[in-house]
């Protein structure tokens, strides 16, 4: 068993029947129930800061409650979990324990599947071009840095009454060119720790990185190849943890104008010291919905690069990479560099504005039950 299938299966065994189901979160005494495959850890421990899904997760169950469903809650990957799907009025979320419940005869119950990314065809294929790509790169094959889903959840992919996708742009026109029911986009939510953040007042060269897991499929390499080229400016990284082979193949970089920082709270002093730094940040990532590495930076006014499959709308001050490359990232680098000060200064405030007000989990919720008002 490789390490990433080792993680896996000791995550799943921390969940015991009782922490990866929730019945009826609310104790209310509504005339229908939803059951929703998604997190269940997110009520029953504190905000660890560390992912905008724990927002989620509570936007998810609040807008079911407020439409008058009792709510229950299964995570997602416990599959050994016995759920009476025909009790339900309606099943939504994602992953193994929604898929099973395709299996049940009761085909009339709305399944309203979540994708918090892209369709997950895509999202493989990309995923292997990351790996493929940074093979090419290094002469190390790395798979286990790359985010492929080997679990085919087909009947959610292709057969839910309805979708709905954390994402905009070219990842939602990939889904609704693959999904023939209805499919619905839904931006992603920050958490908000830097939306206080003052304005920002001064202009420097330096460019944030900051995402989760999966650092080929984040497009991690394709930063680190850039900094090789452009030593004039400064890159600081911040990861969850990050493989020891990537990590050593980047020696000539880290500690000169790549600074690596490994598992921060996103509310910590030193996370939002680096935030302060930086005017900008970075996403080339090769398949993603908003991520929220980006977005979050975003509301204290970091102006994006992204890449055209991170699922944004497109705006005057997001910077779209031409293409998923090192010299579409160079180029993009200097397209954002050439920005006047005034021009520099009015995006920034741009950026800001426009991510909290549509990205806040108010905003998202509100997003949400519109959506689900039209589906239940």
């Amino acid at each position: 068993m490789n390490l990433k299938a080792s993680i896996k299966k000791f995550l799943k065994s921390k969940f015991t029947d009782s922490n990866a189901r929730i019945v009826n979160l609310y104790k209310t005494n509504y005339g229908k129930t939803v059951l929703i495959s998604y997190l269940t850890m997110p009520f029953l421990r504190p905000n660890e800061f560390t992912h905008q899904n724990f927002l989620t997760s509570h936007i998810i169950a609040e807008s079911f409650s407020e439409l008058g469903y009792n709510v229950d809650i299964v995570y997602y990957l416990k599959n050994e979990l016995q759920i009476a799907y025909g009790e339900y009025n309606v099943i939504f979320g994602m992953g193994p324990n929604f898929e099973r419940s395709f299996y049940n005869p009761q085909r009339n119950i709305p399944r309203i599947h979540l994708i918090t990314g892209a369709h997950q065809d895509f999202h493989n294929a990309a995923s292997l071009k990351s790996i493929k790509d940074f093979y090419e790169l290094s002469g190390i094959w790395l798979n286990e840095e790359a985010n492929i889903v080997t679990e085919n959840f087909y009947y959610g992919m292709y057969n839910a009454d309805a979708t709905i996708i954390l994402a905009h742009g070219d990842v939602f026109e990939d889904c609704q060119s693959r999904y023939t029911n209805k499919l619905y986009p839904l931006n992603n939510n920050i958490l908000g720790i830097f939306s206080d953040f003052e304005p920002k007042v001064e202009r420097t060269r330096n460019f944030l990185f900051l995402s989760g897991g999966r650092q080929l499929t984040k497009g991690l390499p394709l930063l680190m190849e850039a900094a090789r080229i452009r030593k004039d400016l400064d890159f600081y990284v911040v990861v969850p943890n990050i493989n020891a082979m990537l990590e050593s193949n980047y020696n000539d970089v880290l500690g000169k104008n790549v600074f690596l920082f490994k598992n921060l709270r996103m509310d910590s002093e030193e996370m939002k010291e680096i935030v302060s730094k930086c005017a900008y940040v970075l996403a080339p990532s090769y398949t993603d919905g908003m991520p929220g590495g980006t977005i979050e930076p975003m509301s204290a006014g970091l102006i994006p690069i992204v890449s055209k499959f991170c699922g944004f709308r497109k705006e005057h001050f997001i910077f779209e990479m031409e293409e998923l490359s090192v010299a579409g990232l160079c180029a993009a680098l200097d397209d954002i560099l050439a920005l006047d000060d005034r021009t520099y200064f009015e995006y920034t405030n741009a950026v800001k504005d426009y991510t909290n007000m549509n990205f806040s989990g108010s905003n998202v919720k509100e997003q949400l039950t519109a959506i689900l008002k039209q589906l239940v």
